[in-house]
């Protein structure tokens, strides 16, 4: 995950910070994932606000943070059998696509272009969060047996 670009100072570090440090280093590597999504829709937003409100124009340190997360996305994409890589090839190129039309928009300071990347994020964090869902299912199932294993159809109380 991308460092912070502004980390508190030694020993200035907030409950905040810890409770995300914390959370960052026991999350799955699909919960990593999630929350590098979430963190570009929430960039992509603030960005594409900036400027309709004709602040920061262009590239600023907003349309950077956002390459930054796409490009940390792409980085994360792997593949294996064939099948997984197809489909990462896919996911790649789909990341790709979000970090040239970024590009494109910086050059006009195109907030619509912004939100058009924010809502295949969007997209893309909904699909990430069914996986986690998923995870924790399969986890919780794993932690005890016991919850997932069917009810008796009747009750022997002779036995």
């Amino acid at each position: 995950m991308p460092q912070d670009p502004d980390p508190p100072a030694s020993g200035t570090l907030s409950a905040g910070h810890h409770y995300l440090r914390a959370t960052i280093e026991t999350a799955s590597p699909a919960r990593l994932r999630l929350m590098l999504i979430e963190r570009s829709v929430e960039v992509a937003q603030g960005l594409a606000g900036n400027w309709r409100a004709g602040r920061e124009a262009g590239v600023n340190a907003s349309s950077l943070r956002l390459l930054e997360l796409l490009t940390e996305l792409l980085r994360g994409v792997r593949g294996g059998t064939d099948t997984e890589n197809r489909l990462g090839r896919q996911v790649a190129d789909l990341y790709v696509f979000l970090i040239q039309h970024l590009l494109v928009a910086e050059q006009q300071s195109d907030s619509d272009g912004i939100d058009e990347i924010r809502m295949v994020l969007e997209a893309e964090a909904e699909t990430w969060r069914m996986v986690c869902a998923q995870d924790a299912a399969r986890q919780s199932q794993k932690d005890d047996p016991q919850r997932s294993a069917p009810l008796p159809s009747r009750l022997d109380l002779e036995g």
